[in-house]
């Protein structure tokens, strides 16, 4: 729970038992009992968990550290915005230190150590339907869905944990999703899987050259350039070779498909080399791509964004922080305003850790 106080805010983090019975309680700032150190709370939407580490230092009293931090155990924990849950996945005690270290994830083990079965699907669904298949039984509903007109024909093969097959789930819906919880009375009363088209918010957050940033990094590359991709994906089970896409179908106006190979055609128009010698040929500039799939429709996908992905000088920014505005959260829409320069960038990841009173961000999508 965070608190103001002069020069910052500190954290208390609520430690429960299987049976949410609660055990005890460690902070970063209040005087007496456990104080928790060197903490880092991730929020990272490429990922589809938040996670949290921190250290504790024993003292005396190993053995009760030890069992409030036994693996499995709940983690409660809550900010200004929403509330936070955590299971403990990991711990490791260290008698040199005398400090137990804590590794946790929201997702907890009903997502994290769940496992997923292939799936052999022949029929367009909505998320929902994919979600509620792969997440039955693990306590988590649909919250949020700002998709629930999307449909897509998806199959799965070999397994997964149930975490990375949410995440394939979205990744194919061109969606997010984000855990959250209802808690009433240091009681978990609802868990959510919420799915949006993209996370985060665009309230005219300034990052200034000077200011909030002190340096902004532009590189400009070709390395990976190409026109045209030839896509190949997993070996069916009884099948001799990978799928390709021959047969399939793909035209959006400037990428489409013909035979195995998907083309650009503004691509071809800028990067071929016959714009300056002649030939027979069309000139394309020609990469292998593969994607552990045996679904047609998934593996075009994916290849259609890698190729639109690699078929321009590829131009990454790195933006150094000075401050991170504290507002400020995972997939936010910013202005980076650098010299004569200004851009559009979305927030990749935000770390916090409240002992030290620093914050981390990385930014992507720069436009």
């Amino acid at each position: 729970i965070y608190h103001p106080i002069p020069g910052g805010v500190f954290v208390i983090i609520y430690f429960a038992d299987r049976y949410m019975s609660l055990l005890g309680k460690a902070s970063t700032k209040l005087s007496g009992g456990m104080r928790i150190e060197n903490d880092k709370a991730t929020d990272d939407i490429e990922a589809d968990v938040k996670t949290l580490e921190f250290e504790i230092p024993y003292g005396n009293d190993k053995g009760r550290v030890e069992k409030l931090t036994t693996p499995g155990n709940y983690l409660l924990r809550s900010s200004d915005l929403e509330n936070e849950f955590y299971t403990i996945i990991d711990t490791e005690t260290d008698t040199q230190n005398r400090t137990v270290s804590v590794y946790a994830e929201d997702a907890g083990l009903d997502l994290v150590n769940r496992e997923c079965e292939s799936l052999d699907n022949t029929e367009s669904h909505q998320i929902a339907w994919y979600i509620e298949k792969f997440a039955y039984d693990s306590g988590f509903v649909i919250g949020i869905n700002e998709i629930s007109d999307r449909s897509r024909t998806l199959s799965w093969e070999g397994e997964a944990s149930g975490t990375e097959r949410l995440l394939s789930i979205a990744t194919q819906f061109d969606a997010e999703i984000s855990l959250s919880f209802e808690i009433e009375r240091f009681k978990v009363v609802k868990k959510l899987i919420n799915i949006y088209k993209k996370r985060g918010m665009d309230n005219g957050v300034k990052l200034r050259l000077g200011k909030e940033l002190r340096r902004v990094i532009t590189k400009r590359s070709v390395s990976e350039l190409a026109t045209a991709l030839k896509a190949t994906g997993g070996t069916p089970e009884g099948a001799d070779a990978p799928i390709t896409l021959y047969g399939h179908t793909y035209d959006d106006g400037d990428i489409y498909l013909e035979g195995m190979y998907l083309k650009s055609r503004s691509a071809l128009q800028t990067w071929s080399r016959y714009n300056s010698e002649s030939g027979n040929y069309t000139g394309h500039i020609l990469k292998m791509f593969n994607y552990d799939t045996t679904s047609q429709s998934e593996l075009c996908n994916r290849a259609v964004n890698e190729l639109k992905r690699i078929s321009k000088i590829i131009v990454t920014h790195e933006a150094e922080f000075a401050d991170v505005p504290p507002k400020l959260r995972a997939g936010d829409i910013v202005q980076v305003i650098a010299d004569d320069t200004r851009y559009r960038a979305r927030v990749k990841k935000i770390e916090t850790s409240e002992s030290s009173r620093t914050r981390t961000a990385e930014l992507m999508d720069y436009e």
